[in-house]
């Protein structure tokens, strides 16, 4: 019985031992592509790019060409803002004063890990590279949006 919970159990402490994605270099490197490639983008702009973003990661592997997946983006939309909402703004609606990003931007692991959730959520196959990027969007929408950030109740608000 021991051997087979060790069997068992392995892989799973493997896992647990991995770096997380935004500890990888790769990573950064892929995040740091997209913010910088992005920073130029009007606020409303960085929201059509994520929405593109995670339609892009819905509908991979879909053979039907014309199914849309609308209410799983807006499902991520929502969830997203929602998480991005308990870890980065206080009880009063104001942002936390720590949240920018610096020069060179950096994934931020609150940022990474409301990306992870709301994909985890709407049961995207995301890889590091879609966390990665969705990351870095939603970093850079953050920062675009300043003190405003709080008060979105949609990405449809976003100016």
């Amino acid at each position: 019985m021991k051997r087979l919970a060790i069997v068992l159990l392995a892989p799973m402490a493997s896992a647990l031992a991995q770096p997380a994605p935004e500890d990888t270099a790769q990573f950064r490197a892929q995040y740091q592509q997209q913010y910088q490639r992005v920073e130029a983008l009007r606020p409303d702009m960085l929201v059509e790019e994520l929405r593109l973003r995670i339609e892009l990661v819905a509908s991979r592997g879909s053979q039907v060409g014309g199914a849309s997946n609308e209410r799983r983006v807006r499902g991520f939309e929502s969830a997203l803002l929602q998480s991005l909402r308990e870890v980065l703004c206080t009880s009063d609606g104001a942002r936390t004063s720590a949240q920018s990003s610096p020069a060179p931007p950096v994934p931020a692991a609150p940022v990474v890990g409301s990306v992870t959730t709301a994909a985890a959520a709407q049961r995207l196959r995301t890889e590091g590279a879609d966390v990665a990027e969705l990351s870095a969007l939603t970093q850079r929408l953050i920062d675009s949006q300043g003190e405003r950030f709080c008060a979105l109740r949609s990405l449809d608000d976003v100016q």
